[in-house]
């Protein structure tokens, strides 16, 4: 029943990310942690997923921006090595349910509110090298970096759905690589790899969901998933506590 639970939930989190380009961690993280895995192991276990669905989001795709490509790899991915690290080494001193919960909430409340946060595009655009090392930091100490790049998606993409898409995609595909080596790098002595086979259940998924994507209303259905995402975090805090 426990092993049917987790195939289900997986299901759904590769769906949700097979449409928007996010999901597969940002409630994939918190849900593995509940279920009682380590974080190496959550990683081990949604990367290879979520490097599967972004790779075929971005190879299919059929724009290119080569210059978000080197910012991104310039600003944002040292960063997200050296976070990951202190993450790994120091797995016993974060409490990474309530970090992720935290930031869960935070960037739910802040995509929620993105009319209001997009009146400050101009200063937006002035620091979105600094953003972009932030999104590196909070992505490699919790694996929640999802929300933050999404916010950064729409906004330099002027809200272009496909554009948008395809920075998420880039951004998870680089970002889940280099996470995943450095996890077996450090932790390989302490990974169980009996999940693999998800990734074959992302390939199955992926295709035919893309043609529910093209039916979808993508800005109501952006409005209900981080309602949801807020619900969780809000969920994860009081489990916390309580």
């Amino acid at each position: 029943m426990y092993q049917i639970f987790e195939i289900l939930l997986i299901g759904v989190l590769i769906a949700i990310q097979s449409i928007f380009g996010v999901g597969l961690l940002l409630f994939g993280t918190p849900s593995f942690l509940l279920l009682g895995y380590d974080f190496a192991n959550t990683i081990n276990i949604l990367m290879p997923v979520s490097i599967a669905i972004s790779s075929l989001q971005f190879f299919k795709s059929k724009i290119r921006d080569t210059k978000f490509i080197k910012e991104y790899n310039l600003y944002c991915l040292p960063f997200l090595i050296v976070f990951l690290i202190i993450a790994l080494e120091f797995k016993d001193f974060f409490d990474f349910k309530l970090l992720v919960a935290i930031l869960l909430i935070f960037s739910s409340i802040l995509i929620l509110n993105k009319k209001r946060f997009s009146s400050f595009k101009k200063k937006f655009f002035e620091l979105k090298k600094i953003v972009l090392i932030g999104i590196g930091c909070v992505h490699g100490l919790t694996n929640m970096g999802g929300s933050f790049l999404a916010i950064y998606s729409t906004l330099v993409s002027q809200n272009v759905k496909e554009l948008s898409r395809y920075y998420i995609c880039y951004g998870y595909l680089i970002m889940g690589i280099i996470q995943y080596i450095l996890v077996l790098a450090i932790n390989s002595e302490n990974l169980k790899f009996d999940k693999i086979f998800y990734v074959l259940l992302a390939i199955i998924i992926y295709f035919p969901i893309q043609k529910i994507f093209k039916k979808i209303d993508d800005r109501k259905f952006s409005i209900y998933i981080n309602f949801i995402a807020l619900i969780y975090g809000i969920i994860i805090v009081y489990t916390n506590f309580y």
